[in-house]
């Protein structure tokens, strides 16, 4: 697997979409100090799931995009996708047969981050599991970038210890070992809450099973109170019922007298109504007059409106124009005054520009000195701070010298306490033989191994045995499950057929068509021969007499449909019916037949004629023969149920057999691998002790020798330091004279500085306040002649304004005149109305008076009437009083949600009101002696007692669970010891060997912290050639750089990660160190991708592919590709 592509899009300085192909096994990304060269790794590490912005160089997540520049706004997201080459299969699980996988990345301004796997979303698990073990990571051994060489080096022994747990592969083990024991702490949790719970249900039980038996017994009461509450009801409703019945009759009677009444007076009625009829007329004259009367009126008040109006209108058009005349005189005398003001202000516009002139002129002059003096001013202090940077820099090596010169001092003493505990631990280290212990436990396992090789070959022939057994109960039960479920349905059909055919048989007789079986296909026939006789019952226990016959076909002509009856009695007139294929009414020439059916069904008489039956499918005699075929069937299929039952449970028993010796033989598996795993640990125990101890006293004799080395290299270092702190200190007084005189430089040339540019405000100044009076001249200006041209608008709209004036008063003169005649007709109109309203008022007087007198003849005839409806409205409010009774009394029954003609039909006879009543007040003492009651308390107790169950399986299924995952843990933690143990001693080995080929020579070597392997640091020990240092904090940069170099390729020696990302890791070498780095990455190269940002020539040399990264617009960065063979050629072209 290798990385062929990178693609960014809005990623810090990368702000348009940019994408960086890597074609070759070496690529070299170069470009000045600043173009965002760093960001391609950052990139890099952020989409392989880097959570923490300070590792990103960055305060928060949403730094990492594009904020702007000069020339560009910020964008909202930023996303990076990074394109794997996997032709060779090297990502894990699902991804192995992909030959590419794209992973991205994108982050909003909200601070969502997205991830996507092939395009499609997922989480950053999915992205972090896919690489776990392969060596990639945001943190892992591949990514190297500016600063991590020294802080690898110098780093803590657990930090180092994670690099060594990504070679092995142990990162995936560790992260299961924390989600399992995740799991285990809530499953832990879980079950303790489930403890709780269970203890509290307990105690809901007992409660509830108490609550029950009352709640059983209040349904029981409350059941009886229920159905008296409704019996007591309807008892009232009866007796109300009857009453209202009664009250009904003798409203009845009421209403023929009241009708009677109403005819004898129906002719006064009529005359009546004509006198009404009179008034009503006489009063609607009347109003009509009124009416006119009043629009006149109002006509008249309108038109009167109109003529205040038009000359209120008249008086204000004559004050308009006084107005309007005045303003003109006004604006004419505006107008001169503003042409004598524009003369007087444009002569002192023009001595104001020729000021701001000069002023400018003299600026001018006066930068150019400044320009120079600040050019004078700068170089002198340029001057002095690289005099005093010279100073400090001097001042700081003096004091590092002193320092180094004290840290020999101490380290001659550490040395020299170390030399003394060494000699003591290499004697106490020289006597522990484990050899024989070692030999004894490797010949038990070896037995033990014997052992169990046996006991897992006759496991897996009983294996083999029960998936050979397995399969066969398989295909059993298949048989037998088909067996049976054809059983249930023929079962089902006879149950259907049985019910059916039920009706037809009682106790002593049987239908005609239940005891008579018919040749298959002639069902349908011979019942539509016997149709309306099919209920007849046939006696089971006497004989038939003359009117039935017994089957007996020999007697019969060949045509007679009674030769299709196989068995059973039937009516004689079934022998006469002929059956024939297709009717041909020839053999009804025949008196002895009756009638004549075809195949159809179709009965043809001599004079009648019927249709076939078209519901065959509800045919009895079909039925009773599907009944037959449904038994016999039935009966076959018992003995094949009972047969599949019986191998059933033979081979159940066979198998059961099996699984106890699989389960014997898996427990002595079990035990034989217990006491291999035993003795293995214990073997290996021995074995890493011997080899610790050998180790540690080899490593102890090396550090003896390194000790004297570095105690000698030590005094060396010390008088050379103390030669070069006296050199430094004469160079520290011959500086201190020239920052003196630069002093002295820097102050005169400021002094000056500050003279011109003093002269040089007061000119700006005197120049702004030109400018300042140029400005308010030519405002002024430009105010007058805007005045001036108001003054002239303004006096045209005054003259436009008169001459408007003028004829809208013209125009009022003839609307006025007729508004004054139309008012004189008016006023006589409304005087003629006066004089005939009066008139139809007297008329109307008359009409009224003559109904008054009627209507007092009618009113001594009608008491009567009234009396006897007063007399019905009582009976009707009695009546309507004792349904709306009736009607309450069977509220009770809906409440209780019953009906009335239920409970009619379940009243006693001799039901009484009195007796009922005093049996609910009982029932209902008896409901309150019980009190409160929990009516749910018995379904809660079920519930609960389900409940109770499920939580009782579910502590077994987590208390498993448990056992099962502190199992895993162990098993983890073997697996991540021996995976550590391996890659620590293979990367101890190859950095062995790779650190005196980078170096030239010298010695460097790894050791653990402690003896626990799953715990244990790591440090580094490290001797370049030539030198004794006792720690490797003594060594130089460039030498810490190569040495943690050698570290790291030692590590993609064991397990090579898909490529290799250095960041300017060749800065602290010097040329000849630069060439062994780059021989070494050539040599790595064949098996590992390298992508390295440098600023040497020689690294640069190396590579296969330059790729360059330019900022040519300020803060945003571009490609800029370069093959080096296509270079090569244009140079020799």
């Amino acid at each position: 697997m290798r990385l062929s592509t990178i693609k960014l899009a809005g990623f810090k300085s990368f702000v348009e979409p940019t994408k960086i192909p890597f074609p070759d096994q070496m690529t070299c990304v170069v470009g000045p100090n600043g173009c965002g060269k760093s960001n391609v790794i950052d990139a890099v590490r952020w989409v392989l799931g880097e959570s923490s912005a300070k590792n990103l160089r960055g305060d928060a997540m949403t730094d990492v995009i594009f904020n702007g520049s000069t020339n560009r706004k910020p964008i909202s997201q930023a996303s990076v996708e990074l394109v794997f080459d996997n032709t060779s299969g090297h990502l894990p699980n699902t991804f192995a047969d992909r030959n590419q996988v794209a992973i991205k990345r994108l982050v909003t301004r909200d601070g969502q981050s997205i991830y996507f796997l092939n395009g499609s979303k997922c989480r950053k698990r999915d992205i972090t599991d896919i690489f776990l073990g392969t060596g990639l990571g945001p943190r892992s051994y591949a990514i190297i970038e500016q600063g991590m060489i020294s802080r690898l080096i110098e780093s803590k022994p657990a930090d180092l210890r994670v690099f060594l747990e990504e070679a092995a592969g142990v990162s995936k083990y560790k992260e299961r070992r924390r989600e399992t024991q995740t799991r285990i702490k809530s499953t832990r949790e879980n079950l303790e809450r489930l403890l709780d719970v269970r203890q509290e249900l307990q105690t809901q039980l007992d409660k509830l099973a108490v609550q029950s038996v009352d709640a059983k017994k209040y349904r029981e009461l409350k059941a009886t109170e229920r159905t008296l509450k409704g019996q007591i009801a309807v008892l009232k409703w009866q007796k109300l019922h009857q009453q209202q019945i009664d009250k009904a009759e003798q409203i009845n009677k009421l209403k023929e007298q009241i009708q009677f009444f109403r005819e004898a007076h129906s002719g006064h009625d009529d005359v009546l109504a004509s006198l009404e009829n009179q008034v009503q007329l006489e009063q609607q004259k009347l109003q009509d007059a009124q009416q006119a009367q009043h629009q006149t009126h109002t006509e008249l008040t309108r038109k009167e409106q109109q003529q205040i109006s038009l000359k209120q209108q008249q008086q204000t058009l004559s004050q308009n124009l006084i107005k309007q005349q005045q303003l003109q005189l006004q604006n004419k005398e505006l107008q001169e005054e503003q042409h004598a003001s524009a003369a007087i202000l444009q002569e002192q516009l023009q001595e104001a520009i020729e000021q701001s002139l000069l002023c400018a002129e003299q600026v001018a002059e006066v930068e150019e000195q400044v320009a120079q003096q600040q050019q004078q001013t700068q170089s002198a202090n340029e001057q002095y701070q690289s005099t005093l940077q010279k100073n400090q820099a001097h001042s700081s090596d003096i004091n590092v010298a002193k320092s180094q010169q004290a840290h020999f001092a101490q380290a001659l003493a550490q040395l020299e306490t170390q030399q003394t505990q060494l000699a003591a631990e290499i004697t106490e280290l020289e006597a522990t033989p484990v050899a024989a212990q070692i030999a004894e436990q490797q010949q038990h396992i070896q037995t033990l191994t014997k052992e169990l090789a046996q006991q897992q070959s006759a496991l897996n022939k009983l294996t083999q045995s029960l998936e050979q057994a397995d399969k066969e109960q398989l295909h059993l039960e298949q048989d037998f499950k088909r067996v049976q479920q054809h059983s249930n349905e023929n079962k089902a059909s006879m149950a259907a057929l049985n019910s059916l055919l039920s009706e037809q048989t009682d106790s002593g007789s049987v239908s005609l068509l239940a005891q008579l079986k018919v040749a298959a296909g002639f069902e349908p026939l011979v019942e539509q021969a016997l149709l309306g006789l099919e209920h007849l019952k046939v006696s089971q226990h006497k004989e038939p007499n003359s009117v039935w016959s017994v089957t007996n076909n020999a007697e019969l002509p060949k045509e007679s449909l009674a030769n299709y009856i196989e068995s059973g009695a039937y009516p004689d007139l079934l022998a006469r019916f002929a059956f024939q294929p297709s009717f041909d009414d020839a053999i009804l020439a025949d008196p002895y037949w009756l009638a004549v059916i075809d195949e159809e069904g179709c009965i043809h008489g001599r004079n009648f004629h019927t249709d076939a039956n078209k519901d065959t499918d509800n045919s009895l005699l079909l039925k009773h023969a599907q009944l037959s075929d449904a038994q016999q069937l039935d009966e076959e299929l018992n003995e094949q149920l009972e047969t599949k039952q019986h191998l059933l449970n033979e081979h159940l028993a066979h198998k059961k057999t099996l699984i106890a010796d699989k389960k014997q033989y898996r427990e002595r598996i079990h035990q034989a691998a217990q006491q291999i795993a035993s003795a293995s640990t214990r073997r290996d125990m021995l074995l890493e002790q011997q080899t610790q101890w050998q180790n540690q006293r080899v490593k102890l004799q090396q550090r003896q020798t390194l000790l004297a080395e570095q105690k000698q290299s030590a005094d060396e270092q010390q008088q050379t330091q103390q030669t070069l702190l006296e050199q430094l200190l004469e160079q520290q007084l011959e500086l201190e004279t020239e920052l003196e005189q630069a002093k002295h430089e820097q102050t005169e040339a400021n002094n000056n500085y500050r003279q011109v540019a003093s002269q040089l405000e007061q000119y700006k100044t005197q120049a702004h306040q030109a400018n300042l009076a140029e400005q308010k001249a030519r405002s002024e200006c430009q105010l007058s002649e805007t005045k001036l041209q108001h003054a002239n608008a303004a006096q045209s709209a005054a003259s436009e304004a008169v001459l408007e004036l003028n004829e809208q008063l013209e125009e009022l003169v003839i609307p006025l005149e007729e508004v004054a005649e139309q008012i004189m007709l008016l006023l006589e109109k409304h005087q003629q109305s006066d004089v005939e309203l009066k008139n139809l008022q007297a008329a109307l007087s008359q009409a009224k008076k003559e109904l008054a007198d009627k209507q007092t003849a009618l009113k001594s005839s009608q008491s009567e009437l009234v009396t006897l409806q007063e007399q019905l409205q009582a009976l009707a409010l009695d009546e309507q009083s004792l349904i709306v009774k009736a009607q309450a009394a069977l509220e009770p029954l809906e409440e209780l949600e019953q009906n009335l003609k239920t409970v009619l039909e379940e009243l006693p006879d001799n039901a009484n009101l009195n007796s009922m009543q005093t049996w609910l007040t009982k029932t209902t003492q008896a409901l309150n002696e019980l009190g409160a009651v929990n009516l749910a308390a018995i379904d809660e107790f079920e519930q609960a007692k389900q409940r109770s169950d499920y939580l009782n399986q579910q502590l077994d299924d987590l208390t498993q669970a448990l056992n099962t995952l502190e199992g895993a843990i162990q098993k983890i933690d073997r697996e991540t010891k021996n995976r550590f143990k391996a890659t620590f001693e293979q990367v101890n080995t190859d950095f062995g060997e790779l650190f005196p080929k980078v170096f030239g020579g010298g010695s460097a070597y790894l050791e653990l912290t402690s003896d626990d392997l799953l715990e244990s640091g790591v440090s580094i020990m490290a001797r370049p050639p030539g030198k004794k240092n006792s720690t490797i904090h003594l060594l130089s940069g460039g030498e810490k750089a190569l040495t943690a170099l050698s570290l790291v390729f030692s590590i993609f020696r064991l397990n090579p990660a898909p490529f290799c990302m250095l960041d300017e890791v060749d800065a602290p070498l010097d040329d000849a160190n630069v060439g062994r780095f780059c021989r070494l990455v050539e040599e790595m190269s064949q098996s590992v991708q390298f992508i390295y940002i440098s600023h040497n020539k020689i690294a640069m040399e190396m590579a296969g592919r330059l790729t360059g990264v330019t900022m040519a617009e300020p803060g945003v960065s571009r490609m800029v590709a370069v093959d080096i063979e296509q270079a090569v050629q244009m140079a020799h072209a």
